[in-house]
């Protein structure tokens, strides 16, 4: 422990993202002014079509405080996707393992530029190789999950370790050897664990989640079966399942094509980092697959949530320039469908039938099995550490509440488990744990590469749910007296039948009140649109429960 640091300091954990909700994922950990960061994700808007691609946290309580650094558990989005935004406000350094880098650094060279000064102090950590951060000793420690080289954090504080699952399972049989690392765990629960924070994701679902190489087989038949190509899609992150479709491609002597940007990066970073170490021509690109019979091809292709422009979709609406759809082809979307995004993904799946495609998803053959523990692999992780104290982490309040009332049932003591949203703190000190005040949290909505104003978001949430009305009033220069108008436009607000009686009430009432007013407004623009504004929205809120967005529009001639 840092010398600065005694036993009854009292440590702050406090929770930014990732707690009541899926994704978004950011803890901090504070000590006699020291703070460390665990993971800095995104979250995919429940409501996309308002354009901004993502949600990244709140980053002001972070900018208040002295951070040593950004510690990484693993390469996911809702885990590294807001590196670039955070590293934007906070020069920090950001620790994670060989391939959770790499992943970081691709993100980092996509979207920053010269113009954003940003020089990402990137430091990679190994399990079983403990380092000093500030007041804290972090040692990372080795689990399966659903991308390689996945880390939890067991971390030395002047209050007792704590240990931060990341995500996590408990593979029997990893695709790339490396086991979960229970003797490490066991050895931290005999020492002695304070406080688990432990991922809820799949506590909902009993038994055990299955092992990855249980798809291969199942892929391999399908392969097997296949007269024409072969379409995978996974997360570009899924270098486990790109793996296994790539060594059952082979197999069979088919060229493996990766179609989408992301889905080609991963394949390179795999090959650079050996997690996809295949004889070169394994992987060819699209040009070369226009040379090779239809059976010889094997294809890896973005879009596994049905991402509009994602190279899947592109297919499955018949304008990819490079791929359509032909009797014989098949398609498996190797992931589960997040939650929000299941009608778009069935939209897909539809389409590719039409053009003609066979296609498997989880729903209809075992194609997919999930990177996050389920209820017994939850259970003898809390039995592995035997913590003292217990909160759950990574899911909505239902699965935190879930995974709340498991570790009582495996022996935490009920004052001893903390349910904690985001904004709120635990404070331990010695010995003692209590629930600290609430900190500034909160999300932000990405629109292209800034953040996009709450004021816009805002104002294409009312377009898109209650329309437009335009209200065009004409008045003098010279005298400010009303000479034509008001006349009213709504796009998106009313159907035929109705708009010629509501407009021409509105417009009636709009005079009304102008005439009431009796020119007191006219030669004051700025206070006349917003009474315009205020009449309009004031009508249809009435007559229609609706609150259309107002532009008002006043020509001076």
């Amino acid at each position: 422990m840092a010398e600065s640091t005694s036993r009854g300091t009292p440590i702050r954990i406090s929770a930014l993202g990732g707690l009541g909700e899926i994704g978004l994922n950011l803890m901090v950990l504070e000590c006699a002014g020291s703070a460390i960061v665990i993971d800095c994700g995104v979250m995919f808007p429940d409501e996309p079509a308002l354009g901004g691609g993502l949600y990244v946290p709140e980053f002001g309580y972070l900018e208040k405080r002295h951070i040593d650094g950004v510690v990484l558990t693993h390469a996911h989005e809702d885990h590294i996707g807001a590196i670039w935004h955070l590293l934007r406000r906070i020069n920090v350094p950001v620790f994670g393992t060989e391939l959770t880098l790499a992943f970081v650094r691709r993100r980092l060279e996509s979207e920053t530029s010269v113009a954003d000064g940003i020089r990402a102090d990137l430091r990679p950590m190994f399990p079983r190789r403990p380092f000093r951060l500030g007041a804290f000793e972090v040692e990372p420690i080795r689990v399966t999950h659903s991308t390689p080289d996945s880390v939890a954090l067991a971390i030395r504080t002047p209050a007792g370790i704590i240990v931060h699952s990341g995500d996590f399972k408990i593979d029997p049989a990893p695709v790339d050897g490396e086991q979960f690392d229970r003797e490490r765990f066991a050895q931290l629960g005999a020492e002695g664990v304070e406080l688990l924070l432990s991922d809820s994701t799949n506590v909902e679902r009993p038994g055990r989640s299955g092992s990855e190489s249980s798809i291969k087989p199942v892929l391999h038949d399908i392969v097997a079966h296949t007269r024409g190509r072969f379409i995978l899609t996974a997360f570009s992150s899924h270098l486990h399942r790109i793996r296994q479709a790539t060594e059952v491609a082979r197999e069979f002597g088919r060229r493996v094509v990766p179609l989408g940007r992301r889905v080609a990066e991963s394949v390179r970073l795999g090959i650079e980092t050996g997690q996809l170490n295949f004889p070169p021509g394994t992987f060819i690109d699209a040009a070369e697959a226009d040379f090779l019979e239809r059976r010889k091809l094997a294809y890896l292709a973005s879009g596994s949530q049905g991402e509009p422009e994602s190279a899947l979709a592109r297919i499955a609406s018949g304008n990819h320039p490079r791929f359509q759809i032909e009797s014989g082809d098949v398609a498996v979307l190797s992931s589960r469908f997040i939650p929000g995004n299941e009608r778009i993904v069935n939209q897909v799946v539809n389409r590719l039938y039409r053009q003609g495609a066979e296609v498997f998803y989880d729903a209809v053959a075992p194609v997919h099995v999930s990177g996050h523990g389920n209820r017994e692999e939850l259970e003898e992780l809390i039995t592995l550490l035997r913590p003292r104290r217990f909160v759950p982490i990574h899911g909505e309040y239902r699965h935190l509440a879930r995974h709340l009332a498991l570790a009582r049932e495996c022996g935490v003591p009920e004052p001893d488990c903390f349910l904690l949203e985001d904004g709120d703190s635990l404070v331990l000190e010695s010995g003692s744990a209590r629930r600290g005040a609430a900190v500034e949290a909160g999300r932000q909505m990405v629109d292209g590469n800034e953040v996009a104003d709450p004021a816009l978001i805002g104002e294409r949430r009312v377009l898109a749910h209650d329309g437009t009305v335009t209200v065009v009033l004409v008045v003098s220069r010279g005298t400010g007296a009303i000479i034509g108008g008001p006349k009213l436009v709504s796009r998106g607000l009313l159907n035929p039948a109705e708009s010629a009686l509501h407009t021409r009430r509105a417009e009636q009432e709009l005079a009304a009140r102008l005439r009431q007013l009796n020119g007191s407004l006219s030669r004051d623009e700025y206070r006349l649109a917003d009474e315009l504004t205020r009449v309009v929205r004031h009508y249809f809120s009435d007559e229609l429960g609706r609150r259309p967005l107002v532009i008002p529009q006043v020509v001076e001639v």
